[in-house]
């Protein structure tokens, strides 16, 4: 798919860009209303995230940052910080030891509901941003009912496989499937959740 791009005054990003911001700013706010706990190591995770992928650039790009140290100011990581930021905000929510792993789950989901649904449209996919935000809506009022319950573990990680996979399937339907960096993200973070769930529940037993 080929990247759209937008202006706000002398400021030009991409609607990638502009759609991660989005779902971090929209999924603080719900957490905050519903699990204020929540909201507090969801906003240390993202400031950890873009922390790291923002340095990581000395880490990329050594001798450029040696010479001119203001690029620290104006450039990141890429790709390779994005990796590295993202396994440290996971590092964070492992250590940190916070909250149960089916709350973790759902503010993930809500993240990449906002996400499809902004990039999508940014993308001027209406139709298939509507479907989206309606199954992915569907699955998260299910995810958030069915976690309060006995055996909510079981559940979570459940729909959390087909949260993913609908994501996957409907990438696949727009543009043919990919190994995106945005699928490689949804793949690693179902494991890295499923994980967290066996964790816990051997913990528990």
């Amino acid at each position: 798919m080929t990247e759209q791009w937008y202006t706000i005054g002398s400021f030009t990003f991409p609607a990638s860009w502009g759609s991660i911001i989005a779902s971090f700013i929209l999924t603080f706010l719900f957490l905050f209303f519903w699990n204020r706990k929540a909201s507090d190591w969801y906003s240390n995770s993202i400031f950890t995230f873009f922390l790291v992928w923002k340095l990581s650039v000395i880490v990329v790009d050594v001798q450029t940052v040696m010479e001119h140290p203001i690029t620290i100011l104006y450039f990141h990581g890429g790709s390779i910080g994005y990796w590295l930021g993202l396994i440290a905000a996971l590092t964070y929510i492992f250590v940190k030891k916070v909250d149960h792993p089916s709350i973790i789950i759902i503010s993930w989901m809500v993240t990449v509901l906002v996400y499809e649904a902004v990039f999508q449209m940014l993308h001027h996919h209406y139709l298939l941003a509507g479907i989206q935000v309606l199954l992915n809506l569907l699955i998260l009022v299910f995810s958030i009912r069915k976690t309060s319950d006995p055996g909510g573990d079981i559940w979570a990680g459940q729909l959390l496989v087909i949260f993913t996979l609908v994501q996957l399937f409907l990438s696949a339907f727009i543009g043919g499937f990919e190994f995106t960096v945005t699928a490689w993200t949804y793949l690693i973070m179902m494991t890295y959740l499923i994980f967290l769930l066996n964790v816990r529940r051997k913990h528990n037993e």
